[in-house]
């Protein structure tokens, strides 16, 4: 299985990353996401963000590099990150959100506290 990028039916964008990942990978998302805020815009939607890292293996220092730049050129409201509950990637997403300085972006290890973050009442 391979990354995905998709808006659901709550009008969310949702990225599942998938597997190791390279500047190549996360730039592939990049556009994807790009062209679902630009949809989701024009519907003067506000535009949320729900990125699943649960799945996500092993990622270069350049794919790294490239989220932060994707974070900070996006046009979005909210994002919720999704990830696992370890100290280390939540201390090292914590990190990156610091140096990226978007008050707009969180880290959870728990999808209902992520939804109920970005305005949305769990299922």
């Amino acid at each position: 299985m391979s990354n995905q990028v998709y808006s659901n039916p709550q009008g969310i964008i949702e990225i599942e990353v998938v597997g190791d990942q390279t500047e190549i990978t996360v730039r592939e998302m990049g556009l994807q996401i790009k062209t679902l805020i630009a949809q989701t815009r024009h519907n003067s939607q506000p535009v949320l963000l729900l990125d699943n890292l649960k799945r996500m293996g092993n990622t270069t220092p350049e794919a790294r590099r490239e989220v932060a730049r994707l974070a900070k050129s996006l046009d979005f409201d909210r994002t919720a990150m999704l990830g696992q509950n370890n100290i280390m990637m939540r201390y090292g997403t914590n990190l990156m959100l610091r140096a990226i300085g978007k008050p707009n972006i969180r880290y959870f290890a728990n999808r209902d506290a992520a939804l109920l973050w970005l305005g949305i009442e769990p299922n």
